[in-house]
């Protein structure tokens, strides 16, 4: 578990072969030595000694999701300080600009209040977001305007505490939604993928021949998010077909119906297949495909191994599809 650091301490033993087993101590297993060097040169401009700097959570790492986080400090109002750490005079301003919306999205699951700054090193700036998410740009480079800033007065007011676990903070289900219990969020994008979903996604997207795939995801691992967050993504540049094994759901015939996917059951697809009557489309995914019958799954690769559209076979578990696809047809599996 992360507990939670003295930055004047680190910036005071940087050089100091016990700075390691302090930082092992907290849970800080992994920092980069230019990161170490940001905190170093941020804590001296704090000259005031009155102004203690602990209780600063470094490098945290959402659970199962790719998210870490710099600094991190906590107040017993629920508000949130958010500090990342850069290191080059030329850094993109626009990447800060993005790194720090992006953090107060995960933040404000978490948080009432949230104060994000970005720290250049370098060239002694201090970022942070205007209210209509524009970057501002703060210049500290000498004691007047560090003493004059935001910044400064933030945090020699800051009242920090430590949460303890901060793992019990950030669930994974808060940034997670449901397709079909809540559309709207799904639709607005109010939602993350795990690392897994990600991996799973990146696998999709990078496939750019026509072909047969499986995606195998195991079960409880947000298999249908993945997938429909993919199909969305998808659509805004190709055409996308869902097959549903079964009858669809409400929430699938209101996306057909009300926002233009196309979502159909699988009794209805093979019998377009079978009449040779169904649309061509870039991408097709067959959603619980291990329920598909060789019978079925010997059609379909009869049917499109002649057309160029990337048919994805998409499990809730491995060892199904493996199964259902063991015959002589060439299948790339992903995940």
């Amino acid at each position: 578990m992360l507990k939670p650091a003295n930055l004047r301490k680190i910036a005071l033993n940087i050089e100091s072969e016990s700075i390691k087993h302090y930082l092992n101590d907290l849970g800080v297993l992994s920092i980069r030595e230019r990161e170490l060097q940001g905190i170093k040169r941020l804590v001296r401009h704090f000259i005031d000694e009155q102004v203690t700097l602990k209780y600063f959570y470094i490098g945290y790492s959402m659970p199962k999701i790719s998210k870490e986080f710099d600094l991190l400090a906590f107040d017993q109002m629920h508000r949130v300080v958010n500090i990342e750490l850069k290191s080059q005079a030329d850094y993109d301003e626009e990447k800060v600009r993005k790194q720090l919306i992006n953090n107060k999205y995960y933040l404000s699951q978490v948080a009432k209040e949230i104060k994000l700054f970005t720290y250049n090193s370098d060239s002694d700036i201090i970022y942070t977001l205007t209210e209509q998410d524009e970057l501002k740009a703060t210049d500290i480079s000498s004691t007047h305007l560090f003493l004059a800033s935001e910044f400064y007065r933030l945090l020699a007011t800051f009242d920090r505490i430590d949460v303890c676990d901060l793992d019990s903070l950030f669930k994974v289900n808060l940034y997670l939604v449901s397709p079909f219990r809540e559309i709207h969020a799904f639709l607005e994008g109010e939602y993350l993928l795990t690392q897994q979903q990600q991996a799973l996604q990146n696998g999709i997207l990078t496939m750019s021949e026509s072909g047969f795939y499986t995606v195998n995801v195991p079960s409880g691992n947000g298999k249908t998010l993945m997938l429909y967050d993919t199909v969305k993504k998808l659509s805004k540049n190709n055409t996308v077909l869902i097959v549903h094994i079964g009858k669809l759901n409400a929430a699938q015939s209101s996306l057909r119906r009300n926002y233009g996917w196309k979502i159909i059951p699988i009794r209805q697809f093979m019998k377009k297949i079978k009449s040779k009557k169904l649309q061509n489309f870039d991408y097709i995914f067959i959603d619980e495909a291990q329920n598909l019958s060789i019978k079925n799954i010997n059609s379909l690769v009869n049917y499109f191994e002649i057309r160029p559209t990337r048919l994805f076979f998409v499990s809730a578990t491995s060892s199904n599809t493996k199964k259902n696809t063991d015959n002589d047809y060439s299948f790339l599996t992903i995940g």
